[in-house]
């Protein structure tokens, strides 16, 4: 019985094997194709995934800065560039070179012993102080254990000249302001990056570089801005508010045939590099005069003939309000209501011309509105509308009062007269460069609009002439040139918009020569001490300005039409004499020609700079008070360092003609 239940059950188990076994198999297949299935899974559809994966913990991606482009002037002098430098680590059991200590000492120019400490195997990670040039690095790239990391920084290599122009850029590379800022996308450039390999413990291994993705340099971008006229500018601006004790101050000097910015400063207290002559707007003053005058001139309301009384220096308006002149004036023309600068002449003018034409003629002038130079956060102004006007409006206008205007609106609308009738947009940028050297981009002279017709802006010329000859500009006035222009004192205002107490802005703001206008000038002293008038604080400084620009000879001026055919004041005079039905009636008992300017003997030749001089000894000079020299002498000037002058190049004693560059090396190099 026992026999038959184990037989059976043999023959149970052996039914029981091949069924085992077939599942068995079945199993394998199936983990088989599964693995195959994940295989081709993981080779076929996610083959590259899963390479990157593994390449990246391979590999260790380190950055490549693009190298920011740089900053020039218009002649391609550098004033913002990007320098390359390398901070050195070094690992001292990497390092299988004997000589490595020499090697270090001779590169790095630091003591042997200096060296031997950084070689030394008892320490595992040595970082070394300071940065190290190119050529440094270049010397050393041999040794192994040695470890860079390039660093890119932003210098100025011109000081301080230009950096309320410029702006600047932070240490983590962030533009701040300026050129610098407006032009960022152009400047920054591109990053790439180079792959380092990991060895098995992830350690990078710096020796073993694979394949890069090389950096994209910035473009350079060429100013309109002459670096010479820029110092010029800089020199006079700093010492007239160093004479007048002022708290600061703006200077532009553009061309008013073009709209190009040739040089602007501005001075704050406590320093900074912000260009407050395209960033506060103020109230002009009597700068604002000559434009007023010019719409009553174009819309028909007035000649320049016209008279009114004076009231002896004072007079009570129809609404009540006050106003008063500098002097006791009776019987003035428009022409001499504009050059003795009469508020009650303007006041009394101004009633003549609807509100509306007012309003457009300043406006097609360009003022309350931005003109669109290249430079961040630049102000509008303040023009009222006309909802905005009350009665005292139409008069304050006139004389400057009611309205903010930026000391670039100005400057562009003494340029709107100076070129014949023809607001230009101004430019701070020329043109850019590629880093490859290709022109990308060239910035061409653009006129926004006719504003009023040549006769009038020529009669507006003449007349601005005139107000530097024996008006309240006569300061501004030049021996060789006509000087145009007109001088503003406007009382300032403080917290809450109101007029700070004894507290003014001193401008003047012209163009010359008067006969080919070829540079227009812009000048305001802020809160200037004692004497505070613009004839008596800024008219000084423009004069001193364009004598420095003509002994300087610079090629930003045409030479070939200014420094080439000087015209005598009496030449000029003659050649622009007022016409017929723009004078006032003659006196009575005279009889000829009435001119607007007395004629002047030309300048003595003695007067005329030699054509070789020596050059000064003036080591031990502050580099600004130097520079002055020199421009008083007719030489260029370059800066090498910083602090008092060390020395001269070529040394002082040397002959050098006029025009010839100088450099003034300073203590601090």
């Amino acid at each position: 019985m026992s026999r038959a239940r184990d037989g059976q059950k043999r023959w149970d188990a052996a039914e029981k094997l091949p069924a085992r076994r077939h599942i068995l198999t079945v199993a394998v297949c199936a983990a088989g194709l599964a693995i195959i299935g994940r295989g081709v899974e993981l080779q076929g559809f996610e083959g590259r995934k899963w390479a990157a994966v593994a390449a990246e913990q391979q590999q260790a991606r380190q950055p490549l800065p693009a190298r920011r482009g740089g900053i020039y002037d218009r002649e391609g002098v550098p004033l913002a560039l990007t320098r390359e430098t390398f901070a050195l680590s070094v690992a001292p059991r990497e390092i299988k070179d004997a000589k490595a200590a020499d090697r270090l000492a001779r590169a790095l120019g630091i003591s042997r012993p200096a060296a031997r400490k950084l070689v030394d195997r008892r320490r595992a990670w040595v970082v070394v102080p300071g940065r190290f040039s190119p050529e440094q690095r270049h010397a050393l790239d041999s040794v192994r254990g040695l470890h860079w990391d390039r660093q890119l920084e932003r210098f100025y290599p011109q000081g301080a000249i230009a950096r309320e122009v410029l702006g600047g850029v932070s240490a983590d590379g962030r533009a701040a302001g300026g050129i610098e800022q407006e032009q960022d996308t152009v400047l920054r450039g591109i990053d790439g990056y180079a792959v380092n390999r990991r060895d098995a413990h992830g350690v990078v291994e710096s020796s073993i570089t694979l394949p890069v993705e090389p950096p994209r340099d910035g473009s350079d971008v060429y100013l309109t801005i002459d670096f010479e006229l820029q110092q010029i500018a800089d020199e006079a601006l700093t010492e007239a508010i160093r004479t007048t004790n002022a708290a600061g101050g703006d200077m532009l000097l553009t061309d008013p045939r073009t709209g190009e910015v040739l040089a602007a400063v501005s001075k704050r207290p406590g320093g900074g590099i912000g260009l407050g002559a395209m960033i506060e707007p103020y109230e002009p003053g009597s700068t604002i005069k000559p434009f007023f005058v010019a719409s009553l001139l174009a819309g028909g309301y007035a000649k320049l003939g016209d008279r009114i009384f004076g009231e002896n220096g004072s007079w009570t308006m129809p609404s009540g309000r006050v106003l008063r002149d500098v002097e006791e004036n009776q019987w003035l023309t428009l022409r001499d209501a504009l050059r003795v600068s009469s508020n009650i002449g303007m006041a009394k003018f101004s009633e003549r011309i609807p509100p509306a034409q007012q309003y457009r003629y300043l406006r097609d002038f360009g003022f309350g509105t931005a003109t669109g130079v290249e430079y961040p956060a630049e102000a509008s102004g303040r023009l009222p509308g006309l909802k905005q006007w009350s009665g005292y409006t139409p008069a304050s206008v006139a004389i400057g009062y009611e309205v903010a205007v930026t000391p670039l609106q100005l400057a562009m609308a003494y340029g709107a007269l100076a070129n014949g009738g023809t607001l230009m947009e101004p430019h701070l940028v020329h043109h850019v460069r590629s880093s490859a050297g290709e022109t990308v981009r060239d910035v061409a002279p653009r006129p926004l609009r006719r504003v009023v017709p040549r006769a009038v802006a020529d009669s507006l010329r003449r007349v601005l002439a005139s107000v530097v000859e024996d008006g309240t500009g006569t300061r501004a006035s030049l021996s060789t040139f006509v000087v145009a222009g007109k001088t503003g004192t406007a009382r300032r205002t403080g917290v809450g918009g109101r007029y700070e107490a004894d507290s003014y802005n001193a401008t003047f703001a012209g163009f010359f020569p008067a006969q080919d206008p070829q540079l227009a000038i812009y000048v305001k002293i802020d809160r200037p001490q004692g004497a505070f008038y613009g004839g008596v604080t800024a008219a000084p400084v423009s004069r001193e300005t364009f004598q420095a620009i003509l002994a300087a000879h610079t090629r930003a001026l045409d030479g070939r039409s200014l420094l080439a055919s000087r015209l005598p004041v009496h030449q000029m005079a003659a050649a622009t004499a007022v016409p017929a039905d723009d004078q006032p009636a003659a006196p009575s008992g005279t009889e000829g020609t009435y001119v607007f300017l007395s004629p002047k003997a030309p300048a003595p030749d003695g007067d005329a700079p030699a054509s070789s001089v020596p050059v000064p000894n003036v080591a031990g000079l502050s580099l600004r008070d130097a520079a002055r020299r020199m421009h008083a002498l007719g030489f260029h000037v370059r800066l090498q360092g910083g602090g008092d002058v060390a020395s001269t190049l070529p040394a002082a004693g040397a002959m050098g003609s006029r025009g010839a560059t100088v450099t003034l090396v300073g203590r601090s190099r």
